[in-house]
This record gives C-alpha cells, sequence and structure tokens, in this order.
C-alpha cells in the first residue's frame, strides 16, 4: 500500500488547500483480514489530517474479502462526514462483480482511469 499525491493546484500560500489535493491510495496485492486493518488505519489518518480527496487504485489487487470492502465502505462513510470524496480506479471486472450485490456505485465513485478521476475531482 501506497500513498501519493497525483493532483495538486499551485498555491502562494503557505496553507495546505485539500480542496485541492487528491491523494492516491495504491491497494496492496490483497485487501483481506489480515491486511485491511492496516488500509483502514491509514485511511482514517489520512481524513483525519484534512484529506477531502481519496482515490484508491485497485490495479495491483489480487484478493479482496469482507473486510477489504468494510474499509472502503467506512471510508466512504468518514471522508462524506467531513464533506470529502472518495473514488476507486481501475478496479478489475472481477472486484466490480463482488461489488456488485453492495452497490458500492451508491457511495463511492468507480471509474476506469486517473483522468476520470482527477477530472471528477475537479468539479467537486
Amino acid at each position: 500500500m501506497v500513498a501519493s499525491i497525483i493532483y495538486l493546484v499551485n498555491s502562494h500560500d503557505d496553507i495546505i488547500d485539500y480542496d485541492s489535493i487528491i491523494i492516491r491510495v495504491m491497494a496492496s496485492d490483497l485487501m483481506n483480514m489480515n491486511k485491511s486493518g492496516n488500509m483502514l488505519l491509514l485511511m482514517k489518518t489520512l481524513i483525519s489530517g484534512g484529506a477531502k480527496k481519496i482515490l484508491v487504485d485497485m490495479k495491483g489487487l489480487e484478493s479482496i474479502d469482507s473486510s477489504g470492502i468494510s474499509v472502503l465502505i467506512e471510508t466512504a462513510k468518514l471522508i462524506r462526514q467531513r464533506n470529502g470524496n472518495l473514488a476507486l480506479s481501475n478496479v478489475p471486472l472481477w472486484i466490480q462483480k463482488i461489488f456488485e450485490p453492495f452497490k458500492p456505485d451508491l457511495f463511492i465513485n468507480i471509474y476506469n482511469t486517473h483522468d476520470e478521476v482527477i477530472n471528477f475531482f475537479k468539479l467537486v
């Protein structure tokens, strides 16, 4: 799991404007009971620190279980409470099929590419 900033609006202030930053979190190969606790801790830390736009890139994800899905749902709830948004990108088709019963698209924005995510976050 790696976090990086993928979009930053130039600012002349010394104050961090979290409305202008998109933080990308690369999902590890597994989002299961053994690893999801670390992911949730990272997300809570980012959100409590002020992050309002988080992208979870699922390109390298090989397996997800209910605890991994719970982390995404909990993160979406937490960030929405602070007027932020969570987006997923590069979600493999097999994972999308796992997500279908949960209907995450009702509360998590899912996109194919980073450019689509950046365009979405520019509008919110």
